[in-house]
């Protein structure tokens, strides 16, 4: 996918360092406890977390759920996040991995991630997945891998999730944007409410276990006063041979669902209809623009579903066309459904330096709007510095160094081209 640069010409900031390293400064739990007390929740909070396999325990508060008709009460496996202004930056969405292991399945009571009024959380180059019982036959209870309530700003870049049913649940009434992401599986895996939009985003469906029940990608629960749900441009659908024409893009939850795929990819296609029904909820619009399949070549969008049965049974025919004109489909863009807020241009990644070796120093022009600078040794993360300069404290001949910039995040942008030392 193609990556979005800061401009370089009038975007300087103040240079910083990361308030807290895991797992130098302590574990994922702990940092997200650090951002929650903090005493100034105006000024960001930036957490980096170098690249490894993550198991957390999550808050280890007692929560309670029913099940078979009694009620259970366990330490809760989720972690929260409460203050604003916080960034969660990984080394890359495959090698910073965070998983928790709920022991009881439930939407509320499994988050790995719980973003609980937390406007203008940043998160980047990490995997978040909710690993039910750690059970891979675990096909269709509900664990989620982040769960957004009540958060308006956010943003997520190169982020995995990954579950099975609720893999994404996301705001009441808030809004987030989602780059370059990918989520996977299995059925109403993008639920809630809110306005979220998937700019480049893979979407994976992944096998259920069984031949009986279909996968479902979303669950929308849009508020009437809501112009906007989930919006979908340029994204990209995969899953197995058994999903191939039979999965949904997704069912109404409840209030007024709004769905929309712009531009999208499908590798595999979606059941004619397109749609299916839910608890007799009719959607307020469920809809496409030039859909594909894997080969790039327009589906056929002549079957789609246009009627759904209300509560007490009775069909409703929706007032709107499932395939979007032109002109409805422009109105879908990030500026349209965002006036005023810019997420893409935030997200963007910062250019890195020419770099420069001369005895066990390395150099490089300063870059006004990096926040500092990441150092690399052979691709892996050495050191952090605000200054465009490293020394070298250990030989190691032949080891090649590079430097990535953190945006105003904190994201990290691709590493430069390498220096070899001996200079």
């Amino acid at each position: 996918m193609a990556v979005a640069f800061v401009c370089q010409l009038s975007c300087a900031q103040s240079k910083w360092t990361y308030d807290f390293i895991v797992p130098k400064d302590g574990n994922f739990v702990d940092a997200i406890h650090a951002a929650n007390n903090r005493a100034d929740k105006s000024r960001r909070f930036r957490i980096f977390i170098h690249p490894s396999y993550y198991r957390i325990k999550g808050e280890g508060n007692i929560i309670s759920t029913v099940e078979n008709g009694r009620k259970v009460e366990f330490p809760s496996p989720m972690t929260i996040l409460t203050a604003p202004n916080t960034s969660i930056i990984g080394d890359g969405m495959g090698s910073t991995q965070i998983e928790n292991c709920p022991q009881h399945e439930g939407i509320s009571i499994t988050s790995t991630l719980f973003c609980r009024g937390a406007d203008s959380t940043y998160i980047q180059d990490i995997e978040f997945w909710s690993n039910y019982r750690n059970d891979p036959k675990a096909f269709a209870n509900r664990a989620v891998a982040l769960n957004e309530k009540n958060c308006r700003g956010n943003i997520l870049k190169n982020v995995s999730l990954l579950s099975t049913q609720d893999t994404y649940y996301t705001n009441d009434g808030g809004t987030t944007y989602l780059e370059d992401c990918r989520i996977a599986g299995t059925v109403d895996f993008i639920c809630g409410g809110g306005t979220v939009y998937f700019n480049h985003c893979d979407i994976k469906l992944l096998p259920r276990g069984d031949t009986g029940n279909r996968d479902v990608i979303t669950a929308p629960a849009t508020a009437p006063s809501s112009a906007y749900g989930y919006v979908f441009a340029d994204c990209y659908i995969d899953g197995g041979k058994e999903q191939d024409g039979r999965f949904h893009l997704g069912r109404p939850w409840k209030n007024a669902p709004r769905c929309v795929w712009l531009n999208c990819s499908m590798n595999v296609t979606p059941a004619p209809e397109g749609w299916c029904e839910m608890h007799g909820t009719v959607p307020a619009l469920f809809a496409e623009f030039q859909t594909t399949n894997g080969v790039f070549a327009p589906l056929d969008l002549s079957h789609r579903r246009t009627t759904f049965n209300d509560t007490a049974g009775r069909p409703v025919s929706v007032t709107y066309n499932p395939q979007l004109t032109p002109d409805e489909a422009e109105r879908h863009t990030v500026s349209q459904v965002f006036p005023g807020w810019h997420p893409e241009d935030k997200a963007a990644q910062v250019r890195p330096p020419v770099l420069r070796g001369k005895g066990k120093v390395i150099t490089w022009d300063d870059i006004p709007e990096a926040g500092c600078y990441a150092v690399c040794r052979d691709g892996k993360i050495i050191a952090f510095t605000t200054k465009p300069a490293y020394t070298i404290t250990s030989s190691y001949e032949g080891a090649c160094y590079s430097v990535r910039c953190a945006n105003w995040y904190g994201g990290l942008g691709p590493r430069s081209e390498e220096v070899v030392y001996p200079f």
